[in-house]
């Protein structure tokens, strides 16, 4: 008679340290944490063994994305084995890019198995661990020294990216009044954040990114409630920033609407952006090969005379794949990147899923946009943070529609 529930809650356990292992792995990278995840596959699999993962596979919302996924991974394989010289541990290499399928089909196995109102509670609580401990990493006293990267890109991307986690999750679970005191536990979270994008941050834009988030998500939180808590967090950081813009220090708008800060700001990217159109009109079926930047370096050389090269690679999330492996690896990842947004967006229809959705959302927003002009999204240590989230998600959405046929059946 306890079989069941010893089951589901072996199962939520499962789901859990899943989830921890994907958020925490951008504080110690992929190459850390993927032994441990491989060590949890048995156990995964013991949940929701091979068969069942196939199944899964072959539903109509997923197919899809794992024939994508399985054909972008082929043809960075085959690019990487054409060009002997591949860094396969590189940014778009090989390594990088199977684990990123690794955390997702890991994420299906997971989700696919348990409930979501449990896990929910505990994301809520650990997201808020997640997030101290990464706060932790980035002080910088006399008396204690954090930051364990040497890329700030990558740790403002990490911040940023929790924080819309953690709005997402937060906010897509209000549906009453009341609820809107849970949402002031994330005011010291948002203060950090905004701290980190002003005073830490190498990035210009981490500030306008953070902005950016809180209004997207004003329109896609579904109650009026998280609508007002949303919209309130978007004004106060507005304020904030133009209060600390005129009385923190001397403004001068001549100097931050000048040709030098522009240039400062943009570091060169339009002409990145030419040199890998350059090398992708010269090499369009197996591109360059992963981490050679020679070729970059050779073709961006005569677009900048007389100027101190900044730019070693295309600084765009959207060409990488393109100029490393070739135009079908470039369509191919295109696709998945749109097959999954459809997916999580699919999943706001549904109440249950909607703050798990809105978690994704938070992440992949950051994603997206700060990917038009940086690689730091494709690194190794954000891929457990963006795809093992969003195979947890899918495996849901899987699940859910699978108990709601299982309903109609029965009545």
């Amino acid at each position: 008679m306890n079989s069941l529930p010893k089951k589901a809650e072996e199962n939520e356990v499962r789901a859990l340290v899943f989830f921890l292992c994907s958020v925490f792995a951008p504080l110690w990278g992929v190459g850390y944490v993927l032994p441990f995840l491989l060590a949890l596959v048995f156990d995964l699999c013991k949940g929701c063994p091979p068969r069942k993962i196939r199944q899964l596979a072959r539903d109509r919302s997923l197919a899809p994305l794992f024939i994508v996924f399985l054909l972008f991974l082929g043809l960075v394989l085959f690019s990487s084995v054409y060009h002997t010289e591949s860094k396969w541990g590189s940014t778009d290499g090989l390594w990088v890019v199977f684990s990123a399928f690794l955390f997702f089909v890991f994420g299906i196995a997971a989700g696919a198995g348990t409930g979501t109102k449990k896990l929910i509670f505990y994301l809520k609580l650990y997201f808020c661990l997640g997030f101290l401990l990464i706060m932790l990493t980035t002080m910088n006293f006399p008396s204690f020294r954090g930051g364990i990267w040497g890329e700030m890109n990558d740790l403002t991307t990490a911040v940023l990216m929790i924080t819309g986690a953690l709005c997402g999750i937060f906010l897509g679970d209000m549906r009453k009044a009341s609820d809107i005191r849970v949402a002031v536990l994330l005011l010291p979270f948002i203060a950090f954040a905004f701290y980190f994008s002003v005073k830490i941050s190498s990035s210009d834009a981490a500030l306008l990114l953070l902005v950016g988030l809180f209004f997207f998500l004003s329109i896609l939180v579904p109650g009026r409630y998280a609508f007002a808590v949303i919209w309130t967090f978007f004004l106060l950081i507005v304020f904030t920033g133009i209060v600390y813009m005129v009385f923190g220090e001397p403004f001068n708008f001549k100097s931050l609407l000048s040709t030098q800060r522009l240039e400062s700001f943009l570091s060169f990217r339009p002409q990145g952006w030419l040199a890998s159109l350059s090398l992708i009109r010269e090499n369009p079926w197996t591109g360059i090969g992963s981490g050679l930047y020679k070729q970059f370096y050779e073709v961006l050389l005569p677009l900048l005379p007389g100027k101190k090269l900044v730019l070693s690679h295309s600084h765009c999330l959207y060409l990488v794949h393109f100029v490393a492996h070739g135009a079908a690896a470039g369509l191919a990842f295109i696709t998945l990147l749109a097959l999954n947004l459809r997916l999580v967006f699919n999943s706001l229809k549904d109440p249950e899923l909607a703050p798990l959705a809105l978690m994704v959302v938070g992440i992949w927003f950051f994603a997206l946009t700060y990917g038009l002009v940086e690689l730091t999204p494709a690194s190794r240590e954000l891929v457990p943070l963006i795809w093992g989230t969003s195979g947890l998600l899918a495996g849901y959405s899987v699940r859910g529609k699978a108990a709601c046929i299982g309903k109609k059946r029965l009545i």
